[in-house]
């Protein structure tokens, strides 16, 4: 029998049973497709500020659409306030639109769009990051450029 160990320590019993079954409820969670949203650092290439809910639980709006409820702009003020607070440096600072971003819907009967701006063409690692971060591998996904994704735009002012 192998002996399991966590910094040096035997874990008991019980600690095992629980680390098996936060292991199966993960390992199942990775099966099925995200959507959500996120930014793509160019300098370092890879996703930051991922903001992730699988599909199967959110339900299809009237336009047969689904999709995380916050924006991106929420979710960037909200974490530019808590970097200034912590005073740590963080990625949340300036103009939420003048990072690469998107976001991933799923569309009734169709698959998964990823809609992002026209910078994902010069950054071709973001889509198989993309792909793995939220679970795409074995559906239909089609990526969509967007205007409204693209750098430097974002929602207007006077909608809100």
């Amino acid at each position: 029998m192998r002996t399991v160990i966590d910094n040096g320590r035997r874990l008991s019993f019980d600690e095992r049973a629980e680390v098996i079954t936060m292991m199966a409820d993960n390992f199942g969670a990775q099966e099925f497709p995200k959507v959500g949203f996120f930014w793509f650092d160019v300098a370092e290439n890879e996703l930051f500020g991922v903001v992730t809910t699988l599909a199967k639980d959110i339900p299809f709006n009237m336009r047969g659409k689904k999709t995380v409820g916050m924006l991106h702009k929420n979710y960037w003020y909200k974490e530019s306030k808590r970097a200034a607070a912590s005073g740590r440096p963080s990625r949340f600072t300036g103009d939420y639109t003048l990072i690469p971003r998107g976001r991933i819907f799923e569309i009734e009967g169709k698959g998964f769009e990823v809609l992002t701006g026209s910078w994902i063409d010069e950054y071709p690692l973001a889509k198989d990051l993309i792909v793995e971060e939220f679970d795409l591998q074995d559906v239909h996904v089609e990526f969509v450029h967007d205007e409204h994704w693209d750098i430097g735009h974002g929602w207007s002012e006077e909608v809100f």
